[in-house]
C-alpha cells in the first residue's frame, strides 16, 4: 500500500482528477496559514481539507486526529520562536545602542508580525506556546536591561526602560494591522526617548 492516497481535486468542469499527493508538510503548511489568518480555534479538519481541495479522509493518512496536528504545529511554532531568541542573543556582542536598535528592528519587522500575533493569541490557551513566548520576552528584556545599565541608567531606570521597549514591541505586534506600521522616524524618536539621559 502507498504511504498515502492520491488526492482528488475538482477540474474546471467539476469532475475530480488525480493531483500530486499531499504530504504531512503540506497539511502543516495549511495549518500555519489557518493559524495566521483565522486563529487556532478555526484549525479544523474540514477547514484544512477545503483549503487543500481534498477529502477529510486523507487527513488521517498523516495525523491521528486534530490534537496530533496541533501538537506538531505547536512544535513548529516553538522552533520559530527559538530562532527568534537565537537572533536576539546574537546582538549581545554589539555596543548598547546598536543592540537596542537591532532588537527594535527585529521586533518591528512586518514579516514577523503575523506569526508573532497568532502565537500570542494561541498562548492564551496553550501553556507550551506561552512558555516559548515567555522565553522570547525574557530574552528581549534581559538584553535591553543590560544595554540600559551599560548606558549608565540606575537599576530602576534600566528596568523601566527595558520594560517599555518590550511592551512597545508587543504593541507593534498587536496594533500594526489597525494602526499601520511604525515609520523609521517613529522608531528613531522612540529609541531616542528611551536611551536619552
Amino acid at each position: 500500500m502507498p504511504d498515502h492516497p492520491a488526492e482528488l481535486q475538482p477540474t474546471r468542469e467539476g469532475a475530480p482528477t488525480r493531483a500530486s499527493r499531499l504530504g504531512a508538510d503540506d497539511w502543516l503548511d495549511a495549518a500555519v496559514e489557518v493559524l495566521l489568518e483565522d486563529g487556532i480555534d478555526d484549525l479544523k479538519i474540514s477547514h484544512l481539507s477545503a483549503r487543500l481541495g481534498v477529502t477529510k479522509g486523507s487527513f488521517y493518512w498523516h495525523f491521528t486526529d486534530i490534537a496530533t496536528m496541533k501538537s506538531e504545529l505547536a512544535d513548529h511554532c516553538k522552533k520559530v520562536q527559538a530562532a527568534a531568541v537565537a537572533q536576539i542573543a546574537e546582538l549581545e556582542e554589539l555596543p548598547p545602542i546598536e543592540r537596542i536598535e537591532g532588537m527594535t528592528r527585529l521586533m518591528s519587522d512586518p514579516r514577523r508580525w503575523r506569526m508573532e500575533a497568532a502565537m500570542r493569541r494561541w498562548a492564551e490557551t496553550d501553556e507550551s506556546i506561552a512558555d516559548s513566548i515567555s522565553e522570547l520576552d525574557g530574552q528581549i528584556f534581559q538584553i535591553a536591561h543590560q544595554a540600559m545599565r551599560e548606558l549608565g541608567f540606575d537599576e530602576a531606570e534600566a528596568h523601566a526602560r527595558a520594560t517599555t521597549l518590550l511592551y512597545a514591541g508587543i504593541g507593534f505586534v498587536h496594533a500594526h494591522g489597525r494602526l499601520g506600521e511604525a515609520t523609521p522616524d517613529d522608531l528613531r524618536i522612540f529609541l531616542d526617548i528611551l536611551t536619552r539621559k
